[in-house]
């Protein structure tokens, strides 16, 4: 699970395998081109700012980014659905349910978590683009003050506080 390669491939395959007259898939690529649109538009940021050679650098997390979150961000419902989507994708792809020390000791595990988290984020708000890519995740994984929020999401299996985090979201 070290490779980011195996998280983001299985994300972005995981709709290729319905049949083409499921209507499940058609709601799902349709929904899936605009975020990859948007990727996209991220993606050409990204590239600019290599070719200038400027390093993206993660904001340093304080103990108020963590607490400061967005209330009624999504039904309950929504939450606990999505919360069963990244539980269902974690134990398939490694076979078990990470332990809260493997997330606070496994930056790359960690960001394979948070970003399942971030395709499961609020449909009504943007997210802000640095967040959809694997290296700024894992970038900001690397800070120990999100690690052991996240461990601690993992310990109950419960996303919603780092779902609702006003830092992912444009305009918060």
């Amino acid at each position: 699970m070290n490779d980011p390669e195996i998280c983001t491939l299985s994300l972005h395959n995981q709709f290729k395998m319905s049949e083409p007259d499921d209507p499940v898939q058609s709601i799902a690529e349709v929904s899936d081109e605009s975020e990859y649109s948007s990727q996209e538009d991220s993606s050409k940021e990204d590239s600019s700012e290599e070719r200038r050679g400027i390093a993206w650098v993660p904001p340093k997390l304080a103990a108020v980014d963590m607490a400061y979150t967005i209330r009624d961000l999504m039904p309950f419902d929504d939450h606990r659905r999505n919360d069963k989507m990244i539980i269902d994708s974690v134990t398939t792809l490694r076979g078990s349910w990470p332990s809260p020390d493997e997330i606070l000791n496994n930056v790359d595990l960690a960001t394979c978590i948070l970003l399942l988290v971030m395709r499961s984020v609020a449909p009504n708000i943007p997210l802000k683009a640095q967040w959809r890519s694997w290296d700024h995740l894992h970038a900001v994984a690397k800070q120990e003050i999100l690690r052991k929020s996240l461990a601690n999401a993992v310990r109950c299996k419960v996303f919603i506080r780092m779902r609702s985090l006003g830092l992912w979201y444009e305009g918060y």
